[in-house]
């Protein structure tokens, strides 16, 4: 739920009869606003929750290369002492 501290802005947006209509059976909530306000929360969370995962994706694929580096590196030092 809204708290009521937020401002409501009303918006006119053209939406295909069709996707309306789909809308209006299958609705859980009293009113229209309720739905498209909880459907855009929940499409924002999943944007959201996709932008960290590919920050997170990069992150690791980074630190990948740099074991890598560092891999490479104490392998050498630590096969001298076994030659």
């Amino acid at each position: 739920m809204i708290s009521r501290n937020h401002e409501v802005v009303k918006t006119t947006t053209p939406i295909h009869k069709m996707l309306l209509d789909e809308i209006d059976q299958v609705n859980p909530f009293r009113t229209r606003r309720e739905f498209f306000e909880e459907a855009c929360r929940y499409y924002l969370q999943t944007l959201k929750r996709k932008l960290v995962y590919q920050q997170l994706e990069e992150a690791c694929r980074e630190s990948a290369d740099e074991d890598i580096l560092e891999n490479a590196d104490w392998d050498r030092t630590t096969l001298e002492g076994w030659k």
